[in-house]
This record gives C-alpha cells, structure tokens and sequence, in this order.
C-alpha cells in the first residue's frame, strides 16, 4: 500500500521529536509507504495553487490520501483527486473551526477527529459524516518506551503552555511542581524520566477530554501521572483505567502530592499497571488500526 501523507511534517523545533515523523516511521513498519507532503510548507514557499498541482500530481502514484490537521484548507484543493482521501482533524473542533469547511464538504471516505466531543459535534453539526467519523487518540512512540526507576530529581513536573485555567491550578500547588516552560526533544523526555509525577491540566474548560500525548510520554518515562478527571471512555479504549490518579480540583490535587510527597513508595502501583497498557498505546499500534480502515476503504471500491 502507498499513501499520500499530506500533513504539518517540518517546523522550527526538532523534526524528528514531531508526531508527524514517528506516525510515518510506524507507516514503514507495517509496510505503508508513504509520499509526504508539508501543506504548510509549500504555501510559505509557493503558493496555494503549486499545492493543488503538486497534490494530484503525487496523488497519481498512491492507493489513498492520509491528511492530517488541514487547518484553512479548501476543498478545492482535491476537486481533481481520484482516490479515497481519509482526514484526521487533529486538534479540538471545539475550540478551533479552521477545518469546518472540510468538515461540511463530501469529499472524505472516513473522518478521525481528537475526541468525543469532536466526535459528539460531528455528530450534531456534520451529520452527512454520522456513519463514516470514529475517534484517534493520541499515543507514543515506540522508540520512547523507557521505564526509569532509578534516580529522580524532581517530585513532580508540568510540562505545557500555562493557560490562565492552568495556572489557577498549578500556582496553590508550587510547593511540589516544577513548571518547566518550553523545553522540547532528549531535554524534554529527560524532565519526565527524573521525575516521580507528571502533572496534567487541561488547556481548556471547552476541551476537558482531551487526551494530550504528554500523558502518554510520562507513563513511558517511568514517571506517575496525576490529572484532573479525564473521559471515562478514553481511559478504556486505552486500557488505562487503573494507571492514572485522576484529582477533582486544585484542593484535591494538593491533597494528593501532600499524600504522596510522603509515602513515594505508594506510587509503584501506578507504574505497574501503567507498564501492562503503555505498548497498547504506541504509533504503531495506532497506525495498524489505520491501516485497517485504509483497506476497508480500499476494499469497498475494488
């Protein structure tokens, strides 16, 4: 199978730290070749109208088309395309409507959205998608699957844009948290790996099932995660109900690093069960349910 991947693939940070460049490494693994375009890129660079041509022309050589985000992107761009195209929309669509003009159009064989609540807005506002959308959770890569148990310098850690719903609950709680600000790649992984709990808030009160890939990059560093309430169906699409201490408010999530704080040892349930899950929730793992849909979509019209 070859597939068009039309996707962000480069920007200013580490190319290889993006999710873009391990969901194509998992590509490879399960024998998916891909093309890859940077739709963001070839605008910079040329214009809208090269990213058409260069679209069809790239698409004469592919099974399907993979596209993933495609914010202000226009359907025109794929009046020419003859083959199947399947979109994730990979932020929110609760808190960003850059892609609704994608998202109200026919030209998709299968819509992945971020979360439920993507999924339940689809549902409500997009209904000619009801029976072709399903929901892809984040994950991690494989090669980032590295349990510490040894040394740890840090209690606990935050990690994230400091949104002003994220500080009202990080900032009763500085006495345990260390707020490390923009640190990305082996310094980023290296935080997690050193620390005992990694700290998770949601960006957004419109957004409160999200499932970041930073939860996923804890658990396999070895480091606990404690979170505020996550969706319910998530933890157990992702096996992971039993792996994260989930807190109520900012008093709760005090309660919990005070408690912890002084009985560290209470955290070793926590990685255990996280390690019996975490390799569930890989790239590649993902990507071969991908793949699935990639064939059934490919079988239906053969």
């Amino acid at each position: 199978m070859k597939i068009l991947y039309i996707a962000v693939h480069y920007d200013k940070n580490e190319n290889k730290w993006r999710s873009e460049t391990w969901i194509n490494n998992s590509f490879k693994k399960i024998n998916i070749e891909t093309i890859r375009l940077d739709y963001r890129q070839i605008i910079k660079q040329k214009n809208i109208s090269f990213l058409k041509k260069t679209i069809k022309e790239n698409s004469k050589f592919c099974d399907l088309i993979f596209l993933q985000r495609g914010e202000k992107l226009t359907t025109d761009l794929f009046a020419e395309i003859k083959i199947p195209i399947i979109f994730w929309s990979t932020e929110p669509i609760n808190l960003k409507n850059d892609v609704d003009k994608l998202l109200g159009s026919n030209i998709f064989s299968w819509v992945f959205v971020h979360t439920y609540s993507c999924l339940d807005r689809v549902n409500r506002e997009f209904q000619h998608l009801n029976n072709n959308c399903s929901v892809l959770h984040n994950a991690l890569p494989d090669e980032k699957i590295k349990f510490n148990s040894s040394f740890k310098k840090h209690f606990a850690i935050f990690n994230r844009n400091l949104s002003l719903r994220r500080r009202l609950w990080l900032y009763p709680n500085l006495k345990y948290i260390k707020i490390i600000k923009g640190k990305y790649g082996t310094d980023y992984f290296n935080d997690l790996s050193e620390s005992y709990i990694s700290v998770n808030v949601h960006y957004s009160s419109k957004n409160l099932d999200d499932f970041e890939t930073g939860i996923f990059e804890a658990i396999a560093s070895g480091s606990v995660v404690i979170s505020e309430k996550l969706d319910h169906r998530v933890l157990k699409d992702l096996k992971l109900e039993d792996s994260i201490i989930q807190v109520k408010n900012p008093m709760d999530l005090n309660k919990k690093l005070f408690f912890y704080k002084k009985n560290i040892s209470e955290l070793n349930y926590f990685k255990e069960k996280s390690k019996n899950s975490i390799s569930y929730n890989t790239w590649t793992s993902r990507m071969k349910t991908v793949k699935e849909k990639f064939e059934e979509i490919l079988n239906s019209i053969s």
